[in-house]
């Protein structure tokens, strides 16, 4: 899944241009002749697997759509050596940490290749391109560019709104900083456009109408907005849906695809020195403690025995992974998560009956006994089945504490308080953006 060479150019002189590298590493250039990237239907198929390529990018895989959080939290411990990432594990991050700067740029990155096919491919004529598949271009990177602002709005609150390619430099780079209503608002755009234009079939593997409609879910679970959650989540789960059906982690409605040639290195960050492992990541006590006898999900997540050190298993291709070759995907949305979903949104209208029936359906596939959900215990009983059900595939556990008040109580002792509720913003962007103000984070 790679773009040919000279979109690579386009997108990455222009993202660094964004990103306010160093512009002497770069031509000299007033504007990038993108119009010429994408003018056929083979190069806008090729841009557009040029945005999912982006999203493949090596510290996005790991740091950004992974580990960085899951440190953030008690769902994981910093067990390697970085000193950047060990700022995060522990929940004392600077805005001159480079590898948080990193993951902010990629996104970025991301996102400016989306822009380029948002805006070029409409314009593409050529005979046999039609408008319905010139639509589902576009709507595959609204979605692509959606799930990266989503990352951002949840992880660093107001950033930068950029919808438009980056062509030029001089003053336009300084872009302003948009509100995290703005970003939810764009976000939601973005991700209805999606469902009215996807017209390919579902696919674990790219967008389609069932995964924007899945990220709908999400964002409106997020913001609070529970009958719409519900009704988003049961839209994608379809009437009579039994999770109990569905194998452990073979309910993927969107994964991000590897393969042999074009693979990631997951396991060797997750696995031990005994596995040729770096270990750069570690279950938590907490996430370990978090498991009740019993939970056949256990098994599938964490290896508390086999070393002297328990090591995840969401990647278990370790011998792959020490070439960079492993195929595990990183699971970005699950039925699983729709079924929580509709679950937590029923419970908070006071419909517990249909609460507890959607989250049985978890419990059940884990073997693991029902439980009643009621006004007083649905929350942390809930909260407590996704800390488990979603360990080590993503961001889940840190927004959860986040959007349900519950995060200085549950990683207060691990140091978390009221400043930690948003992560700076790069201080490279923030000193060389005069539109960019640093947040109020607790370094800043």
């Amino acid at each position: 899944m790679k773009i040919n060479n000279f979109l690579i150019l386009i997108a990455t002189i222009s993202l660094s241009l964004f990103s306010c590298a160093d512009l002497e590493d770069i031509s000299p250039i007033n504007s990038i002749p993108t119009e010429t990237a994408i003018t056929t239907e083979a190069s806008a198929k090729a841009a557009l697997n040029g945005v999912y390529s982006e999203v493949q990018d090596a510290d996005l895989v790991f740091d950004g759509w992974l580990a960085l959080p899951q440190f953030f939290s008690d769902e994981a411990n910093a067990t390697g050596t970085f000193p950047t990432r060990l700022e995060f594990g522990n929940l004392n991050v600077f805005p001159a940490n480079n590898t948080m700067a990193t993951v902010f740029s990629d996104l970025y990155e991301v996102i400016n290749v989306a822009n380029n096919v948002i805006a070029l491919v409409p314009g593409v004529s050529e005979d046999g391109f039609t408008d319905a598949e010139k639509n589902n271009i576009v709507a595959e990177a609204k979605f692509l560019r959606a799930m990266c602002y989503l990352h951002l709005v949840t992880l660093w609150q107001d950033v930068p709104l950029v919808l438009v390619p980056t062509v030029d430099v001089g003053d336009v780079l300084n872009v302003v900083i948009s509100s995290k209503d703005e970003i939810y608002n764009q976000i939601k755009t973005d991700l209805n456009d999606a469902v009215t234009n996807l017209t390919a079939p579902n696919s674990t593997f790219r967008a389609s109408q069932q995964s924007a409609n899945a990220l709908l879910a999400r964002v409106a679970l997020y913001q609070g907005n529970w009958a719409e959650a519900q009704s988003k989540a049961e839209s994608v789960l379809g009437a009579g849906f039994d999770l109990t059906t569905v194998p452990y982690l073979s309910d993927q409605i969107y994964s991000l695809n590897f393969t042999t040639n074009d693979g990631n290195s997951l396991g060797f960050f997750y696995g031990t020195d005994d596995l040729g492992g770096r270990y750069s990541i570690g279950p938590s006590t907490a996430l370990i403690a978090a498991f009740e006898p019993g939970d056949a999900r256990f098994a599938a997540t964490i290896d508390s025995s086999s070393f002297t050190l328990p090591y995840g298993l969401k990647y278990p291709s370790f011998e792959a992974a020490n070439a960079g070759v492993a195929t595990d995907p990183i699971y970005f949305i699950r039925h699983a998560e729709m079924v929580l979903i509709a679950a937590e949104a029923a419970a908070e209208q006071g419909d517990f009956d249909t609460a507890s029936t959607y989250f049985n359906q978890v419990r059940t596939r884990a073997g693991l006994a029902e439980i009643t959900l009621d006004a007083d215990n649905y929350l942390d009983t809930i909260l407590k089945e996704r800390f488990t059900e979603f360990a080590f595939e993503g961001p889940q556990r840190l927004i959860d504490l986040r959007r349900r008040g519950k995060a200085e109580e549950v990683l207060g002792p691990i140091g978390y308080d009221a400043c930690d509720a948003v992560w700076p913003l790069p201080q490279r962007d923030v000193d060389r953006n005069v539109n960019l103000q640093q947040n109020n984070c607790c370094n800043c």
